[in-house]
C-alpha cells in the first residue's frame, strides 16, 4: 500500500475491527469465569481455544497497524493515534476518536477480565494444593519453594 490515505483507510479499518474482536473476547472473558468457578475443563479449554485465536488476530492486527503507522512516518503509540486522528479531515476526527477512545477502553476492560480470571484462577490453586496437603501435616513445615 503506497498510496497514504489507503493506508490511513487500513489503519482506521483496523481500528474497527479490533473493536469488535474486544467486544467478543470480553464476552469469552466472561464465560471463562464462569466455567473456572464451575471448574468445568472442557468448556475452559473450548473457551480458551477461541480466546487464543482472538489474541492471534489482535496480535497481527497490532503488528499490521504498527507497520501502517511507521510507513506514514507516525509513531506507533497512543501518541501517534491522537496526531493522526489531529490530521484527519473535519469530518472523521470525531468518529475516529470515538472509535479510538473505545478501542482503549475495550482493551483496558478485556486487560481487567483478564488479570481477575488469573488471580480466580491461581486462588483455586492454592485452595487445591492446600487441601492435598491437609493429610500431610509435615507438608506445612517443609514446603518448596
Amino acid at each position: 500500500m503506497s498510496n497514504p490515505a489507503q493506508q490511513v483507510k487500513a489503519v482506521i479499518q483496523g481500528l474497527a475491527e479490533d473493536r469488535q474482536r474486544y467486544q467478543a473476547l470480553n464476552i469469552l472473558l466472561g464465560e471463562q469465569r464462569l466455567h473456572i468457578i464451575a471448574r468445568s475443563a472442557a468448556a475452559l479449554d473450548e473457551v480458551n481455544t477461541k480466546i487464543m485465536a482472538l489474541y492471534q488476530q489482535l496480535t497481527h492486527n497490532s503488528q499490521q497497524r504498527y507497520r501502517l503507522l511507521d510507513g506514514l512516518g507516525i509513531q506507533a503509540s497512543s501518541f501517534g493515534m491522537q496526531s493522526l486522528i489531529a490530521r484527519l479531515p473535519g469530518e472523521n476526527k470525531p468518529k475516529v476518536g470515538a472509535l479510538w477512545r473505545d478501542l482503549q477502553q475495550q482493551a483496558a476492560t478485556c486487560q481487567a477480565s483478564n488479570d481477575a480470571n488469573g488471580a480466580l484462577m491461581h486462588m483455586q490453586q492454592d485452595i487445591l494444593v492446600n487441601l492435598l496437603n491437609i493429610g500431610e501435616p509435615e507438608n506445612w513445615l517443609y514446603q518448596q519453594a
